[in-house]
């Protein structure tokens, strides 16, 4: 089955351009994609091991949730049906803004973070075709498993803003 996503403009402005999902998107033109973030209470992050057969970055560590954001479909919305698909779990993105939304050069990511949920990992629901295994990290661990080359290959920068922005949701303020 065929998967389609929108186009934007730098202004974050649909196009009315779609493309398919795996096309190369065209030049001055973005994609949005969503990533969810589920932090425990002991502020370890949910991650998950892609499946084998993964067209990309196969048998690897990664976020807790990452995908496209699918034409006709909100960020909000995507994140909510990818957090489901993958692993079974209901949330409501709705009223939700992206904790962050970072410009990659071709893709715009939406980041949202859920922060302080105690998830029993033998009663999520695994995605058969894409998700493998899922476990708490800390930080250090996390890093660690970059280090050894078994992780989606993220930039530890971008790690690290990820687990300051679990603890600190306004970065604008001196409070």
């Amino acid at each position: 089955m065929k998967e389609y996503v929108d186009l934007y403009d730098n202004f974050r402005k649909k196009t009315g351009d779609i493309i398919e999902r795996r096309d190369i998107v065209p030049r001055g033109l973005y994609r949005l994609i969503v990533h969810v973030l589920i932090f425990d209470k002991k502020g370890r992050l949910l991650i998950q091991k892609r499946t084998k057969s993964k067209r990309s970055w196969p048998n690897l560590w990664d976020l807790t949730v990452s995908g496209a954001v699918s034409s006709g479909e909100s960020s909000q919305i995507s994140a909510s049906r990818e957090l489901f698909e993958e692993l079974g779990i209901k949330y409501d993105f709705s009223n939700a803004y992206p904790n962050i939304s970072i410009n990659t050069g071709f893709r715009i990511d939406d980041v949202y973070i859920i922060r302080n949920k105690n998830i029993d990992l033998k009663k999520l629901k695994l995605q058969e075709e894409e998700v493998a295994d899922a476990k708490f990290v800390s930080r250090s661990e996390l890093l660690q498993i970059i280090d050894e080359k078994e992780f989606v290959p993220y930039q530890k920068d971008y790690i690290n803003l990820l687990f300051y922005l679990r603890d600190n949701s306004n970065l604008f303020t001196n409070n």
